[in-house]
């Protein structure tokens, strides 16, 4: 696992912010599997839905984990 320093090292910045997407940080605090991503992703193709709504959907992620996440995302 990346430590989030590596991760915001690795990612473009914005503004003098990081720009990291969302599934990275889930992968990067062990929430999803890589595997859920990638269905979620594919999904997300042919749907009008947000990757954290499909992850949610079908069972990968906590209602609770995903606020967390988009806090912390937000923040960095």
């Amino acid at each position: 696992m990346n430590s989030l320093a590596e991760i915001i090292e690795k990612n473009d910045r914005v503004n003098n912010k990081v720009k990291i997407q969302l599934g990275t940080l889930l992968l990067a605090h062990m929430l999803i599997m890589p595997q859920d991503l990638e269905f979620a992703l594919e999904h997300q193709k042919f749907s009008n839905q947000l990757l954290g709504e499909i992850l949610v959907r079908i069972g990968a992620l906590e209602p609770d984990d995903l606020d967390r996440i988009l806090r912390l995302q937000c923040s960095i």
